[in-house]
């Protein structure tokens, strides 16, 4: 309150002290037209310049440039239950072994009913760092783990861990297409986004000459 109360006794003295605001008006007329290209700029690149970013050129820029997308650290798809002490494993461990959707479908509701900790993660890569944190073993314990046997189950603390590792990238592997498909069409919109605007306001301006709104003299 202090802190508010101060800037708003400055703010009036400044006023108070500033009689000319032709300048300031001029800055913030400035920045207004700034904040309103750059909005629109940005409207245009993510209508018209995105969409015409293609499947291919993104699986070209992937192939040419491989060694942008070294992994600095490892990530993993699967799943991961914890089964706090004393939980029966026995319906967990059999929805565990057998991956079909319904068997997964089964292991969600029971981990939900029951309050267990879990995470489903096949879709997406998550960091292995992230995976090894929700359990007690280090990262190279569980890697090892998990690289001899993709399915494992062990109890720890008292409790129970079960984790499916469907597929693992290693550190320095190249990272795959989907992973990285959203940063290079980054990639490419930077690349062309100088061409494009300045195309678009060539354009708008011929327009405006043909239609007399520009007229030289």
């Amino acid at each position: 309150v202090e802190r508010w109360a101060v800037d708003v006794l400055f703010s009036q003295k400044a006023k108070e002290n500033v009689v000319s605001t032709d300048e300031i008006d001029r800055m913030v007329e400035n920045y207004r037209r700034s904040l309103i290209q750059n909005l629109y700029q940005d409207r245009l690149i993510t209508q018209q310049l995105l969409p015409t970013i293609t499947d291919a050129e993104v699986r070209g820029f992937y192939d040419r440039e491989l060694a942008l997308f070294e992994l600095s650290e490892p990530y993993v798809k699967g799943f991961y239950v914890k089964l706090p002490p004393k939980a029966k494993t026995r319906d967990v461990r059999n929805c565990f072994l057998h991956r079909e959707q319904e068997n997964l479908e089964e292991l969600e509701r029971l981990c939900t009913e029951n309050g267990y900790e879990y995470q489903f993660f096949m879709e997406e890569w998550m960091p292995f760092a992230d995976l090894a944190h929700k359990t007690p073993l280090t990262e190279q314990q569980l890697m090892e783990r998990l690289l001899r046997k993709s399915v494992i189950e062990f109890t720890e603390e008292k409790s129970t861990y079960f984790i499916c590792a469907d597929s693992i990238l290693k550190r320095n592997d190249t990272k795959p297409i989907e992973m990285v498909s959203g940063e290079i069409k980054e990639l490419l919109i930077n690349s062309k986004k100088a061409k494009f605007i300045k195309q678009v306001k060539r354009s708008l301006y011929e327009e405006a000459l043909k239609a007399g709104r520009v007229i030289l003299y």
